[in-house]
C-alpha cells in the first residue's frame, strides 16, 4: 500500500522534511538570540552572539548545584508538581498531552529513521528496520490514544467550564484545536490502513489512506516548524527552559 499520495515520492518527502528541521532550527536559533539580548555578564566573543543565551541559560540552571538542577527536571519539568498542586484535572490533563506529543514526536524521528534504511536497505538492514517499525504500532497507537485523552479533555474544560471558556484566547483554540486535529486524523490514517490498535481493520480503506497519512503530516509538520517557533506557542519550550533557569520556584 502507498503511504504517500499526490505523486509524492520518498526522496521528495525526505527533502521536504529536511527543509522544515531547517526552518525549526532557524527558528530555535533566532529566538535564542533573540533572548541573549540584553544579557549580562559575558564579553566578547559571547556578546550578541548565539551563544550567549545558552552561556546564561546554562550559568542561572546549574547556579546552585547539579542535584539542583536534576531535583527541578523531575519534579517540576517532568512531573508537572506546580500544576498537580493548582489543579489536579489540569495535571493529568497536562501530563497526557505533553507525554503524548513528546513520546509521539519521538517515534515518528526513529521510525523516519527505519524508513530511510528500509528503503535504501542501509548495511542491508532491510528487514531489520522493518521489524523494528511493526515493534513501533503498539506504541503509536497507545501514546496516541494517550494525547488524544489530553487533548479531549482540555477542549471539554473550554466547553462546559465558563470560567476556562472566558480566559481562552485565539491562540489557544489554534495550539490545542491543531494537537487535536493533528491527532485525529492520524488516527484515522492508521484506522484506514487496518493495522490501528482496538479497532482492526473496521476502518480499513487503502484507497484513502495516504490522502489522510498525507493530511496528518502536513499538519504536524506545519504545527512543528512553522507555528511553534515563530508564535507565542514557543512557550512550551521556554516555559521549562524557564523554570530550569530559576532553579524551580513560582
Amino acid at each position: 500500500m502507498a503511504f504517500y499520495t499526490l505523486g509524492l515520492t520518498f526522496s521528495i518527502v525526505i527533502a521536504l522534511t529536511v527543509v522544515v528541521l531547517a526552518v525549526w532550527l532557524y527558528g530555535m536559533y533566532f529566538n535564542f538570540k533573540k533572548w541573549g539580548i540584553g544579557s549580562t555578564g559575558y564579553q566578547e566573543p559571547l556578546a550578541h552572539s548565539f551563544w550567549l543565551f545558552i552561556a546564561t541559560w546554562i550559568h542561572e540552571a546549574f547556579k546552585d548545584g547539579v542535584w539542583v538542577f536534576i531535583r527541578t527536571l523531575i519534579l517540576d519539568v517532568l512531573l508537572l508538581r506546580r500544576t498537580l498542586r493548582r489543579s489536579p484535572v489540569r495535571w493529568v490533563m497536562h501530563m497526557a498531552i505533553f507525554y503524548g506529543f513528546v513520546t509521539l514526536a519521538a517515534l515518528s524521528g526513529l521510525g523516519l529513521f527505519m524508513d530511510i534504511i528500509e528503503h535504501f536497505n542501509i548495511l542491508g538492514m532491510a528487514h531489520q528496520a522493518e521489524m523494528v517499525k511493526k515493534a513501533m504500532e503498539l506504541p503509536f497507537d497507545i501514546f496516541g490514544y494517550l494525547l488524544l485523552f489530553g487533548s479531549t479533555i482540555s477542549i471539554l474544560r473550554r466547553i462546559l467550564l465558563k470560567e476556562v471558556r472566558d480566559a481562552t484566547t485565539a491562540y489557544d483554540v489554534v495550539l490545542i484545536g491543531g494537537v487535536f486535529l493533528i491527532t485525529i486524523t492520524g488516527f484515522y490514517a492508521e484506522w484506514m490502513r487496518g493495522n490501528a490498535f482496538l479497532v482492526g481493520d473496521v476502518f480499513a480503506n487503502p484507497v484513502y489512506a495516504p490522502h489522510f497519512a498525507l493530511i496528518h503530516t502536513i499538519l504536524a509538520l506545519c504545527l512543528f516548524a512553522f507555528i511553534l517557533p515563530w508564535s507565542r506557542y514557543l512557550h512550551v519550550i521556554a516555559a521549562p527552559m524557564t523554570i530550569l533557569a530559576n532553579r524551580g520556584g513560582e
